[in-house]
């Protein structure tokens, strides 16, 4: 916080203005993409310090819906919006629709702000190799409806992991309300038009289970890409069913028939696992707080909030 004068000496020590001096930031080809902007309409970007670089995000809707962002990027400049630190950041990749909750925790008990991306389960896990992100949200299942998050990450990744128990919740269909059917098995032999998720997401996984050898049916094609989106379709009459989890479905008020239970752990690196943010994770994972706001949700259990697996 220079004074005045001293703003004023250094501009013309280094031959340029104090406007430019103080809100210009670092030029294009010296900042760190975590990925290149889709497009130029929106300059607005994100900072979070990952393993050691400041990366930067070109702002997109996330799981907790439009974040403040922290500068705005405009022909090689960056201009500061926010005083949020990268280092104070945390980047979670993943579908969660209650990530708001974690969120919630982590900024008010550790001042640690959480930009939680939507991604599919391996989509994140593939962010996650790249290095952009902090920890990757998935909910695998085999093809029998159990489990199979360690699976995933020990045949995508390799070994030196770690998963942290976030939530289990209850895998399903959201359906019309004014529709009679009782079971998937009758779902399946109706006229139903439903909602599909994309390629690499744990419920497309799921509806081509449930598909099997049947032919595809009406609306496979019409794809989105979270949990909120296939209810809001359902909700709004776009289509009359879609797999999601149930928290989505209660949300919209639809109609839900349960398929199985899954388990959304978040992974880490082991390398990460010291991290303070991470420990603030942990630590808000197992805060009595946070376990009792994810019990009260429909179909979610918390009993295992906090438990850790390593992936060697």
């Amino acid at each position: 916080m220079p004074s005045v004068a001293a703003a004023l000496r250094l501009a013309r020590a280094l031959d340029t203005t104090v406007e430019h001096l103080f809100s210009a930031g670092p030029p294009d080809e010296a900042m760190h993409w975590a990925w290149e902007p889709a497009s130029a309409e929106d300059g607005r970007v994100w900072r979070a310090a990952v393993k050691g670089h400041t990366l930067t995000f070109p702002v997109e809707l996330t799981a907790a819906g439009v974040l403040p962002h922290d500068a705005w990027f405009d022909g090689g400049r960056m201009h500061a919006r926010s005083s949020a630190s990268p280092e104070h950041t945390l980047v979670i990749a993943g579908c969660d629709p209650l990530v708001g909750l974690l969120a919630r925790e982590l900024a008010l008990h550790h001042r640690v702000r959480v930009i939680p991306l939507l991604r599919s389960s391996r989509e994140a896990l593939d962010l996650l190799k790249r290095g952009v992100v902090h920890l990757a949200g998935i909910h695998m299942t085999d093809v029998d409806g159990r489990p199979s998050n360690e699976a995933a990450v020990r045949r995508r990744l390799g070994g030196g992991y770690r998963l942290l128990h976030q939530v289990q919740w209850q895998s399903g269909v959201a359906i019309e309300a004014g529709r009679r059917e009782q079971t998937v098995r009758a779902l399946m032999r109706a006229k139903v038009r439903w909602v599909n998720r994309e390629e690499g997401s744990a419920a497309r996984d799921t509806f081509d289970t449930l598909i099997g050898t049947h032919r595809r049916p009406s609306g496979y094609e019409h794809v989105v890409h979270d949990h909120r989106a296939v209810a809001t379709t359902v909700a709004s009459g776009w289509a009359e069913a879609g797999v999601c989890i149930r928290p989505v479905a209660a949300e919209a008020h639809l109609r839900f028939i349960p398929v199985h239970q899954e388990s959304y752990d978040l992974v880490v690196p082991e390398a990460l696992v010291d991290d303070p943010r991470v420990s603030a994770l942990m630590s808000s994972l197992r805060s009595a707080e946070y376990r009792q706001l994810l019990a009260d949700v429909p179909g979610c259990s918390s009993a295992r909030t906090g438990d850790v697996q390593a992936v060697a």
